[in-house]
């Protein structure tokens, strides 16, 4: 079962993408700021990370690259999300993804599953 890593201070938006991706099967471990997230890298290494931009202590970006300084977390997929578009550019950051807010179900999984597909027997569970 592949694990999603939801980091993100408003707690509505992550207690409904956790809904979203247990039903899809994913595992998911959710924090409220990048902080709390680098902390907990160690414990749950994640398949792929969902960074809101804008929080409090660490925002996205300040997470992000606290996240890449980590050898084993520089392959990690990232999708960024906010309400506004990134002022950064992905390349700078290596983000594999952008999601802006509000986002529809269909986009939010498509780039769930691009990002880390299921695996087949997964599939058919």
């Amino acid at each position: 079962m592949k694990t999603v890593l939801i980091v993100d201070d408003e707690l509505d938006i992550v207690e409904a993408l956790k809904a979203i991706l247990e039903e899809e099967r994913y595992k998911v471990v959710t924090c409220s700021n990048g902080r709390e997230a680098l902390q907990g890298l160690s414990e749950t290494p994640p398949d792929l990370a969902i960074i809101d931009i804008m929080m409090p202590v660490m925002n996205g970006y300040e997470t992000l690259k606290a996240i890449r300084q980590r050898p084993e977390l520089q392959k990690l997929p990232v999708l960024m999300m906010s309400a506004i578009p990134p002022t950064m550019k992905s390349k700078d950051y290596a983000w594999a993804g952008f999601l802006k807010k509000p986002f529809s179900l269909n986009e939010l999984l498509k780039h769930v599953h691009q990002l880390a597909p299921k695996d087949p027997d997964q599939e058919s569970a």
